[in-house]
């Protein structure tokens, strides 16, 4: 009061005084006009967030066959989406400072123009990923090379209307902000409509071409907002006015606020890469869990950029500890899907909220909004590369989500308390030291409850570290001592070795009485060897002689003199130990890790000791199987797992098609179905039947026993696989034992292609009991 106000002069885009009454202005009535501005700009910003985040799990799933369904597609693909949205944001800060607002409009429609000739979209030709070839750097450049500037034109969209839009003259053109909220609800619409609508009713193809006919109406809609905003611009005080800064933004932001935009945009970018990896590795690498935590993600932007968020800020911050400490104090337990995929989920969104509500509360005058979205991109970026690209070569374990949820918590906002202590580290080694001798005692006391106890003691200490939350710094240290002991205790068995690759992160473990040692891929066991007494080894797990495949290998060789077997998947390397003299076997593997774990007899003797000359062809099994037309199985297994979901595009009828041509007169498909989430039961029979083939369900519901009744879960495991064949005759020939019955088609559904897949309908989200 008493001074002149600060208002944007849009001719020259610095600060002016200005002392006209605008009171009649700010007080009246939205026009017809102004309806019509704001529609339109909202609809422009809608539909260029719809394209973007369509194009992701559309493109994404286009590749991901490429790269065996790796869980770490969707990762490097996000790091490559926000890297390129990166680049749109710094092309429109460049934009909007450089050149006048014709000029603008010209540059970005002539930019808009030269993408139009990468469409439709699709993965650019003769682009084969080679087996010596770092997946990484390879799927960042067919990124690159196929979609980059498409992807890089739309990237631009959000930043340059809302720019475009504060120099309309609308009232709420100093603070357009909240036209970021429409373009986040059409990237949520964008995201779930892929898997929920797009996927399921059309192929690769034809969601193609919709997305290039958008594509053109969105460029139509960018031209006609540029001719709005250069027609409505005017350099008067009356404007002047109409645009001047809200009280509750910032001023020209100092590198304290920028680097405080940096951290808010990278906790949550990388907590978004840790929370979808977790969930992807052990139920499916596809859009539809692809989408729902990046859902999540954009929901907290529309939430906080809201004129009236939904869910208050305070409540976000208020909120966290309480689920920060319930997420740790479950860790530990085994639970089913149903109860922690949601507190998971639950944790980010929670984190995001809050980080994203610092990133609305500090948002700065309209003058810096390009700088803004520049900074909060960056942010994505660091984090995302964090957690997709330096993660796996600086960790053997996925360690970079926790570490980004400890590092939400130290982000916490406080007033009026300290924000750290010297005590605060002492605190946090004494909760973990205290964590990993409880374990210790536990076992040694009552074994047989340890589990239980230790998850309650966990809970104690989250309690203890809940009282900590008046100081960030020391609220994240002890959640994050917790959760460090956490996946210390969690780990039964005696770690050998440890290692990650593109493809997951492996395990090598054994017993204590060092009778098993087993080979575990994210959750999911897959195989290993039982150290004989006489120095000899054995195969166990899935695996062992008495489970189903064992069964099926002994009569395809009881039949056939000398049979040519194929293994898809490679693992411990456990079925070698069933070859015989003569046979010509050949495993197919798309990891080199696992090779190296399997072959060179540091940890598993089972290829070394039986099947040492077996060729082992390194690729994706679809690539190398299409390539080799030549080659003709009497058995063919399909065992390959990423932890424990099976590849998508190995379980479609393109893949059927081709495991069937791979068969020799006669021959014999046994496909490792086992999971503990997903019935694939139906899934398999419909694509048997659509070849017109026979199929058989063989079953092995219990684990192995000890005389006296004490269980060897590494012994011999409960699995799932199915036989099929041309004819019926030709199981009957192989005389399988009771265990296996007919694999009815179940009635309805589609069968899966490479275009299309329904999780929804397979997922058990309580677990799925084999037994059943």
């Amino acid at each position: 009061p008493g001074s002149p106000s600060q208002h944007i002069d849009i001719t020259r885009a610095k600060w002016i005084p200005y002392t006209a009454n605008t009171t009649t202005m700010t007080n009246q009535s939205t026009t017809t006009g102004e309806r019509s501005v704001l529609a339109l700009f909202m609809a422009t910003m809608f539909v260029g967030a719809g394209l973007l985040f369509w194009i992701q799990p559309m493109f994404a799933k286009m590749v991901l066959p490429l790269l065996g369904g790796s869980p770490a597609v969707w990762n490097t693909a996000m790091v490559f989406f926000q890297a390129a949205l990166l680049a749109g944001y710094a092309y429109a800060h460049w934009l909007s400072r450089c050149f006048e607002w014709r000029t603008q409009l010209i540059v970005h429609l002539i930019v808009l123009g030269a993408a139009f000739w990468f469409l439709p979209v699709a993965a650019a030709e003769g682009w084969v990923p080679d087996a010596k070839s770092i997946p990484v750097l390879w799927l960042l450049a067919l990124l690159a090379v196929s979609i980059g500037l498409p992807f890089f034109a739309v990237s631009a969209t959000a930043p340059l209307m809302q720019r475009w839009f504060s120099h309309t003259g609308h009232r709420h053109a100093g603070d357009p902000y909240f036209l970021y909220g429409a373009s986040n609800l059409g990237s949520m619409l964008g995201l779930l409509g892929f898997p929920l609508l797009l996927e399921p009713n059309l192929g690769a193809g034809q969601q193609s071409i919709a997305w290039t006919i958008v594509y053109v109406v969105l460029a139509g809609l960018i031209a006609v907002s540029g001719i709005v905003m250069v027609s409505r611009t005017r350099p008067d005080a009356a404007t002047a006015a109409a645009i001047s800064k809200p009280p509750d933004l910032a001023e020209r932001p100092d590198w304290q606020a920028r680097t405080q935009w940096i951290l808010y945009s990278a906790v949550p970018s990388a907590l978004l890469l840790g929370v979808t990896g977790h969930i992807t590795t052990d139920i499916a690498a596809a859009p539809l869990f692809w989408s729902v935590p990046l859902t999540l993600y954009l929901l907290t932007f529309v939430i906080v950029f809201a004129r009236r968020p939904l869910i208050p800020h305070a409540v976000a911050v208020r909120a966290l500890p309480f689920v920060v400490v319930l997420l740790a104090g479950f860790c530990v337990w085994k639970s089913p899907v149903a109860l922690l995929l949601p507190l998971h989920l639950l944790a980010f969104f929670v984190t995001a909220l809050m980080c994203h509500g610092e990133l609305a509360r500090q948002r700065p005058a309209v003058s810096s909004l390009t700088v803004f979205y520049l900074y909060v991109s960056i942010g994505g970026v660091l984090g995302g590369t964090f957690t997709a690209l330096l993660a796996p070569v600086l960790f053997t374990a996925v360690y970079e989500y926790p570490i980004a949820l400890v590092a939400g918590c130290a982000l916490l906002p406080v007033s009026g308390a300290v924000w750290a202590h010297k005590s605060d580290i002492v605190v946090a080694i004494v909760l973990f030291a205290v964590l990993l001798a409880a374990h210790r005692l536990l076992l040694a006391v009552v074994p047989d409850r340890a589990g239980l106890f230790i998850a309650l003691f966990i809970v104690l200490l989250a309690l203890i570290a809940f009282g900590r939350k008046a100081r960030p710094i020391g609220f994240a240290l002890a959640i994050g001592a917790i959760l460090a002991g956490s996946l210390i205790v969690a780990v039964d068995e005696r770690t050998l070795d440890r290692a990650r690759s593109f493809f997951g992160v492996y395990r090598v473990a054994e017993t204590a009485d060092g009778v098993y040692r087993i080979l575990i891929h994210g959750t999911t066991q897959h195989g290993g060897q039982r150290n004989l007494a006489d120095g000899g080894i054995a195969p166990i797990s899935y695996y062992a002689p008495d489970g189903p495949i064992a069964e099926v290998v002994g009569r395809v060789q009881s039949t056939l003199a000398a049979p040519t077997i194929g293994i898809v998947g490679l693992g411990a390397g456990s079925l070698a130990c069933y070859r015989r003299a003569g046979e010509t076997w050949r495993f197919y593997e798309i990891d080199p890790l696992v090779v190296e774990y399997a072959a060179d007899g540091r940890f598993f003797g089972l290829v070394p000791n039986c099947a040492p000359d077996v060729p082992i062809v390194l690729g994706d099994a679809r690539l190398t199987l299409a390539r080799e037309a030549e080659s003709r199985f009497d058995l063919l297994v399909v065992d390959a797992f990423s932890s424990d979901a099976i590849p998508i595009h190995l379980l479609t009828r393109e893949a059927m098609a081709l495991y069937t041509q791979r068969l020799a007169p006669g021959g014999v498909l046994a496909i490792h179905i086992s999971n503990k989430y997903l019935d694939l039961r139906p899934v398999v029979a419909r694509l048997a039947a659509d070849q017109g083939l026979t199929a058989r369900l063989g079953v092995k519901a219990e684990n192995a026993v000890a005389a006296d009744g004490t269980p060897l879960p590494h012994a011999s495991s409960a699995s799932m696989w199915v036989a099929i064949a041309e004819h019926a005759d030709t199981l009957d020939r192989l005389a399988l034992g009771d265990r296996w019955s007919a694999l009815p088609t179940p009635p309805g559904g589609s069968v899966w292609t490479d275009d299309y897949s329904n999780l929804l309908e397979v997922i058990r989200w309580g677990g799925l009991d084999i037994e059943k």
